[in-house]
């Protein structure tokens, strides 16, 4: 039998979740006026959806680390 190892990060993302970063993403992006098609909400979106993965799975935790790394 193959053995394999499944991480977070391995792991779809669903449309529920999907909608959850979003509000995040807005969210962080209206307070730092930020545009939301821009670069910057892009990487943006990418560390959240990160942290997501990690585990962070409070809201207000992903918009606070989010905040701090702008």
């Amino acid at each position: 039998m193959l053995e394999t190892s499944i991480y977070p990060q391995d792991l779809p993302l669903f449309s529920d979740d999907l909608d959850r970063l979003e509000k995040v993403l807005d969210a962080v992006c209206k307070d730092r006026g930020i545009d939301h098609r821009g670069p910057e909400a892009e990487r943006l979106g990418a560390l959240i959806i990160q942290l997501y993965r990690q585990g962070v799975k409070d809201d207000a935790k992903l918009i606070a680390l989010a905040r701090a790394y702008l």
